[in-house]
């Protein structure tokens, strides 16, 4: 049973065209002030992406608000529960896209074909010949993925077009089941595999999230391993769903592993490297702060000596300054 002091958190996203996303926008940040949810919502002109939190009460009419809207009338959501603050503060952000991949491809027109998460499972029972595609960052992967997945090694999502050309150009014939979190990712990378030319392409329905939840009843025999990383103070979750119990740095969301050195921040722990690249740039701002402060200084002590020359000239031959004048 859900607790109902437990922070209600969840997750959407539709790709819809919406004609005035700044409107939207508006009400969304006013409907979410009233009801103190906290999160992000970035909206777009080909839809909407989310993950937010707030009471359980509070976010059942953040969605029912939502599903009066014809363009969101069949929004799924994904629950989850946390007895924490998830997000500091709420964000409303329009922006170009709800999820950027640096190739131009709509997943209303194309995409691949949905594949639900009892389905992949049988898949994976039967050994199916396949080829199983993680879409997300290194870190992602690194934390955690399905069993024989292929790491895409990829900074940030947009590295994903160059990645498919370079590594899966001579495999277009093989059946491809493609993941992420929460399957937004998917939707574009599935469109734009369909685009250049691959026949059988997949995405896992709802992503890892849902996958995670159908196959909670056999969840030693699920072939995930790991944690799956999300984007709230939780930063990972297990099999159950529930907030991981590794020690994950909250800087790169990796896992900080014993016999690493970590640092305490008020944000959570980090791990060595990110510690040692934020006391760094902390340093550069502090040296740029104060090599700004002494050209202010030098520009300042170079006026004030222009304005003494002029006093000079003006006090030998007995006449006022302009800039006195003009204050009389």
């Amino acid at each position: 049973m859900v607790m109902q002091d437990k922070d209600t958190v969840v997750s959407f996203y539709k790709f819809v065209p919406i004609k005035e996303p700044s409107e939207l926008q508006a009400k969304l940040k006013e409907l979410t002030k009233k009801l103190d949810m906290r999160g992000t919502i970035i909206l777009a002109h080909e839809g909407i992406n989310a993950m937010v939190s707030g009471s359980c009460d509070n976010i059942q009419t953040f969605k029912e608000y939502l599903w009066a809207d014809k363009h969101f009338a069949d929004l799924e959501f994904k629950d989850s529960y946390y007895d924490k603050e998830s997000f500091r503060r709420m964000l409303v952000k329009v922006k170009k896209y709800i999820v950027t991949m640096r190739k131009e491809v709509d997943p209303l027109e194309v995409t691949g074909e949905y594949l639900p998460a009892e389905e992949f499972k049988k898949w994976q029972d039967e050994n199916k010949d396949m080829l199983i595609v993680d879409t997300r960052n290194d870190y992602e992967y690194h934390l955690g993925t399905f069993k024989n997945a292929i790491d895409s090694n990829i900074k940030s999502f947009d590295e994903f077009p160059d990645w498919v050309e370079n590594e899966l150009g001579d495999q277009k014939e093989k059946t491809i089941v493609t993941f992420c979190t929460g399957g937004i990712r998917c939707e574009k990378a599935t469109a734009y595999m369909k685009k250049v030319g691959f026949k059988k392409v997949y995405q896992l329905e709802g992503g890892i999230i849902t996958y995670l939840e159908k196959t909670m009843d056999d969840k030693e025999n699920n072939h995930w391993e790991g944690d799956c990383v999300v984007f709230d103070k939780r930063k990972a979750v297990d099999k159950s769903l529930e907030p991981s119990k590794k020690n994950i740095c909250y800087v790169c969301l990796s896992e900080i592993k014993e016999g690493q050195k970590s640092h305490h921040y008020p944000a959570g722990e980090a791990c060595d490297h990110c510690d040692t690249k934020m006391i760094r740039h902390h340093q550069i701002r502090l040296e740029k702060g104060e090599k700004r402060h002494k050209q202010n200084l030098a520009e300042r002590e170079k006026f004030l000596a222009s304005e003494r020359e002029k006093y000079k000239v003006f006090a030998k031959y007995g006449e006022t300054h302009p800039l006195l004048e003009s204050n009389q």
